[in-house]
């Protein structure tokens, strides 16, 4: 869900994967799909031409962005940059996980890239009365599993709402368009499992 920290080198994201190498990835990944430019820029929900500067990596990409992308490929953000890790168990040290905050909502991404696994684990810190961003529909067959630990949450899944409170849990299908918000007067904080692959 998150992108890392861009590091002094601007071509290249905090952990050293070039910018034109997330580009040949988003750019396989949407061949392998059989998607021209402008069907994976529709199934994303983001512009033609932002996805083909991705694609040139001229661009980085927001967290927005960078999400919807993985989501349309059935990928997910740790897919996209960094190398599979093929260990009998990973860990991801706190200083090395990736963090983003935009518009006051902070996201920590704790899943690492596993390969043939497109799963994503994300710890959400969202400010009081707030809406988190829209989320188009991910690829057919996605589904997120949200653990509401501190707060109050409203997920609206297409024209579904349900209110939650601490300590609440709810499951939901991920490839209709869908946005998190906070209507209460604290912050928030839940963990976020989403699952792009298709049964």
């Amino acid at each position: 869900m998150i992108p890392p920290k861009r590091s002094a080198d601007v071509d290249r994201f905090s952990n050293g994967l070039p910018v034109s190498e997330l580009g040949r990835r988003v750019r396989k990944g949407r061949q392998h799909r059989g998607l021209t430019l402008q069907g994976l820029a529709d199934a994303a929900g983001v512009s033609r031409s932002m996805l083909s500067e991705v694609e040139r990596g001229a661009k980085m990409p927001t967290v927005l962005v960078l999400d919807r992308v993985a989501g349309a490929l059935g990928s997910s953000v740790a897919q996209l940059l960094d190398d599979h890790r093929r260990k009998s168990v990973v860990v991801i040290r706190a200083d090395d996980q990736r963090v983003e905050v935009e518009n006051g909502w902070t996201w920590r991404l704790l899943s690492p890239a596993l390969p043939d696994r497109s799963i994503q684990v994300v710890r959400v810190v969202a400010p009081p009365g707030s809406d988190g961003p829209e989320f188009p529909a991910h690829a057919p067959g996605a589904r997120e599993w949200l653990a509401l630990e501190h707060g109050r949450l409203r997920v609206t899944v297409g024209s579904e709402a349900v209110d939650l409170e601490a300590g609440d849990a709810v499951s939901f299908v991920g490839d209709v368009v869908h946005r998190i918000s906070n209507p209460g007067d604290d912050e928030a904080i839940y963990f976020l499992v989403i699952d792009y692959s298709a049964p």
